[in-house]
């Protein structure tokens, strides 16, 4: 393997890498949108039901239980104002697509190198990929190790990122199956 075969190796695996990590961080703050959502919609009928309940059966009780409720659904509400866990996950999921594209990218100068393109080619178009991650990851949102490591359970225990040849025939056109039948 030659010095620059390794070097598209390297990037292959760090752009693989960093694209899982952030549609692991846009799976969690999706996770985290929808739970916190879900919690909204129960507070909100469980205070509408007690102040109803005091209002028609002029409950002391009601009147409180349903303001204690709106209090904490005032809060989470302006923690999930604050957070903007959907436009989080929505940055994350963009930059997931971009590193994909460089990913691939990467891939097809891999084989196009095994196949015998020329070494300068190679090297200008691996420069060019170079700066458009340079670029991608200027402007990407943080990471955190807890999406790392689900990148990395994903990679590497479930191989997310690769498929057995039956899957792949499965998927692919009768024509072009390793295995025709």
């Amino acid at each position: 393997m030659t010095s620059l075969e390794g070097q598209l190796r390297e990037m292959y695996g760090r752009a693989a890498y960093t694209h899982k990590t952030h549609e692991k961080m846009a799976d969690g703050y999706i996770r985290r949108y929808k739970r916190i959502k879900a919690v909204e919609i129960w507070l909100s009928a469980l205070a509408t039901g007690s102040l109803l309940l005091a209002v028609f059966g002029d409950s002391r009780e009601g009147t409180m239980v349903g303001a204690v409720l709106s209090t904490i659904l005032l809060g989470l509400t302006l923690y999930f104002r604050e957070a903007m866990l959907g436009e989080q996950a929505q940055k994350h999921t963009v930059v997931g697509s971009k590193l994909w594209g460089v990913r691939e990218a990467l891939l097809s100068l891999l084989v196009d190198m095994h196949d015998g393109r020329a070494v300068e080619e190679v090297r200008s178009e691996r420069d060019r990929l170079n700066q458009l991650l340079e670029e991608i990851y200027k402007g990407a949102p943080r990471t955190d190790s807890k999406a790392y490591e689900a990148a990395q359970k994903a990679l590497k225990a479930d191989q997310e990122l690769f498929f057995t040849d039956s899957e792949l025939d499965h998927m692919l056109p009768q024509r072009l199956r390793s295995q025709r039948k």
